[in-house]
C-alpha cells in the first residue's frame, strides 16, 4: 500500500537523521578531546525508547550505520532483529561497556543521551577517597555540575560478582551498570546512599555527572546535543579548576567558585547547546578532514 511505504520512508528518514547526528557527536567529542580510542556516546531510539544506539569502536572511525549497534534498554542485550540498518552484534566483547548506557536509560526514562569519557584532565577529579568529587563549577558554562558530583567506585560493588570476575574497573556487568546508574541519585550527605523514592526522581537523575575512580566520567542529557555540551564542559571546567588550584598554591588569594544559586541558574538558563554552537562544532569536524559521516547531507541532520 502506498501509504504504508511513505510512512516507512518517513520513519527511516527520521531515524537516519538521529543516527547522523550521533555520528557527528562522536566526531565532535573526539575533536574536543573527550573521546579518544576509548569512550562512547549513545542516543535513545526516538522511534522506540526501549532501545538505544552507540558504537564500540574508536570515535574517529565511526562513519556509517555499519559502525553503530542497537541495544535493548531493559537488559543491555543486543537487538537481534534491528530494522535500523545498523550493524548486528555478532559477539559481545568482554570490554564492552554498553551497560553504562542501558542501565541509565532503564532507570531514568527521560534521559535521551549518555556520554562516557576517559578524558585524562577530568579523571583526576575522581581519585579522592570521598563520596563526592573535588571538581566544582568554576565557570558559568559548567553550572550543571552543582555543588558536588558523586564518585562511583567499582571496588565497592564487586562482592556481588563471581570471585573470578576481572576487577578491571570496566562496567561490563549489569550489576555494575545498575550500581553506576544509582549513583546518579546518591546524596553526599548520606555517604553516597541512593535517595530513590522522592516523587519523580527516577524520571531524571539528581546529578548530571558521575566520576568513576580510576576510569573516567559519565554524563547525560535530555538531548544528544546537550549531552555533548556537558561532556565538553566537564573537561573544560576541569582544566580551569586545575589551573586555578595551581595558581592558588602560589598566592594568598582563594578560588571563588559558583555559588549554589549561581550554579543552578546557569544550569537552568544557559547550560545547553544552541543551534549556532552545534553548527560550529559540526563545521570544525567537517573542515578538519579527519572525519567522515556517510549519513550526512546538506542540513539533513541539522539541530
Amino acid at each position: 500500500m502506498p501509504g504504508m511505504y511513505v510512512e516507512s520512508m518517513d520513519y527511516d528518514s527520521s531515524l537516519d537523521k538521529t543516527l547522523s547526528r550521533l555520528i557527528t557527536a562522536f566526531h565532535v567529542l573526539h575533536q574536543q578531546g573527550i573521546l579518544d580510542e576509548c569512550g562512547h556516546i549513545s542516543v535513545r531510539n526516538p522511534q522506540d525508547p526501549s532501545t538505544f544506539f552507540t558504537s564500540n569502536i574508536p570515535a574517529i572511525l565511526v562513519s556509517s550505520k555499519r559502525h553503530l549497534n542497537e541495544w535493548n534498554v531493559c537488559d543491555g542485550s543486543p537487538v537481534s532483529l534491528s530494522t535500523s540498518g545498523c550493524q548486528p552484534v555478532r559477539e559481545i566483547s568482554a570490554e564492552s561497556e554498553h551497560y553504562i548506557h542501558s542501565c541509565i536509560y532503564n532507570r531514568y526514562p527521560r534521559v535521551q543521551s549518555v556520554v562516557h569519557s576517559h578524558c585524562s584532565s577530568a579523571i583526576v577529579y575522581g581519585l579522592c577517597n570521598n563520596p563526592g568529587s573535588m571538581l566544582l563549577a568554576s565557570s558559568q558554562m559548567a553550572g550543571f555540575l552543582g555543588d558536588q558530583t558523586p564518585i562511583f567506585d567499582a571496588a565497592d560493588h564487586y562482592s556481588g560478582l563471581p570471585p573470578t570476575y576481572p576487577r578491571n574497573l570496566n562496567i561490563n556487568h549489569i550489576k555494575l551498570g545498575d550500581a553506576l546508574a544509582r549513583t546518579f541519585n546518591s546524596h553526599p550527605e548520606f555517604d553516597g546512599v541512593d535517595v530513590d523514592g522522592v516523587d519523580g526522581i527516577d524520571d531524571l537523575p539528581l546529578h548530571c555527572t558521575v566520576f568513576q575512580r580510576g576510569h573516567g566520567f559519565v554524563t547525560w542529557a535530555t538531548s544528544l546535543e546537550d549531552a555533548v555540551y556537558r561532556a565538553i564542559h566537564v573537561r573544560r571546567d576541569a582544566d580551569i579548576q586545575t589551573t586555578a588550584m595551581v595558581q592558588r598554591h602560589h598566592t594568598d588569594v582563594h578560588v571563588v567558585y559558583l555559588s549554589e544559586r549561581e550554579a543552578y541558574d546557569c544550569k537552568e538558563t544557559i547550560n545547553r547547546t544552541s543551534p549556532a554552537t552545534w553548527a560550529a562544532w559540526t563545521a570544525q569536524t567537517e573542515r578538519s578532514g579527519y572525519y567522515r559521516n556517510d549519513l550526512r547531507s546538506s542540513r539533513v541532520d541539522g539541530f
